[in-house]
């Protein structure tokens, strides 16, 4: 299926940034499954479901459900998640996963073909978010189930706030990061029942990675982190091994104590068709 085209935004909305972090993104967000699970364990899957997983980048989510639900197809608008995906889950054997090159903004798929729908951490980057909930809506059964995961407020993500404190110190001339999109519970049950679904309730989940050493925590910002990635392939390897010098000075004034658990919060919003 063809992508939709977008109309230039921010980086985090174009298929490239993320096909530029797909392999990296994959190791650093298996170690993050915890929410994935939790997701699933809000909606309940069945042995007899059919899910679907909308922006499902290298199938943290997708992979897991696989191993519970009858079927499960997987989208995103990356082709570089895509085939990360296809070759994680041909790894580890799973022959239920269907994958699609899709929008979540227009899901080429039937009315009222799933049992249950995901989207980890993909809404705050969409375009026309209303959009998109009505979609994930119409794909679903009735009484179907959708549960949609955002971050809360960065200084509740230390495992994230810590990197981007650095990159600010250390390149100041960047522009700050944005504040991001559903953020709060009040703004997630507000979109996701405007959108018609019912019984919308918003769950604040905490997950946590062990650090080791500042080198280790910034290896998982580069893999994972696509700003890191894209100022890294902005300024060329020459600029980017003195910029990757100060900034694990940075981070490593951060982590007095190590190993420490860096936490991160997300929100799990839930409701029904």
């Amino acid at each position: 299926m063809t992508v939709p085209e977008r109309k230039p935004g921010s980086p985090m909305q174009l298929p490239s940034t993320w096909d530029a972090v797909a392999s990296g993104y994959a190791e650093t967000m298996m170690r993050q499954a915890v929410y994935a699970e939790r997701a699933i364990g809000l909606a309940g899957l069945g042995a007899s479901d059919r899910v679907l997983d909308v922006g499902a980048g290298p199938g943290v989510l997708a992979l897991l459900a696989a191993r519970r639900a009858a079927q499960v197809t997987a989208v995103d608008f990356s082709p570089g998640m895509i085939e990360r995906l296809i070759a994680l889950s041909a790894r580890e054997g799973l022959t239920n996963i269907q994958t699609a090159i899709m929008d979540a903004q227009a899901l080429g798929l039937p009315d009222a073909s799933f049992d249950a729908v995901f989207s980890m951490f993909v809404f705050m980057f969409v375009p026309d978010r209303a959009r998109a909930f009505r979609e994930l809506r119409r794909v679903l059964r009735p009484a179907g189930r959708a549960v949609v995961a955002t971050w809360a407020p960065i200084d509740r993500r230390p495992l994230m706030k810590i990197g981007f404190d650095a990159l600010a110190e250390v390149v100041p001339e960047l522009p700050a990061p944005q504040k991001g999109d559903l953020q709060s519970p009040e703004d997630c049950s507000r979109e996701m029942s405007a959108a018609g679904f019912r019984d919308v309730v918003v769950e604040a989940f905490t997950g946590s990675v062990r650090i080791e050493s500042a080198e280790q925590y910034l290896d998982l910002m580069e893999r994972g982190g696509a700003p890191f990635a894209l100022l890294r392939q902005r300024l060329g390897e020459p600029a980017w091994s003195d910029v990757h010098r100060r900034l694990t000075d940075a981070v490593r004034r951060r982590l007095p104590e190590l190993p420490a658990d860096l936490s991160a919060e997300a929100l799990l919003t839930r409701g029904l068709r």
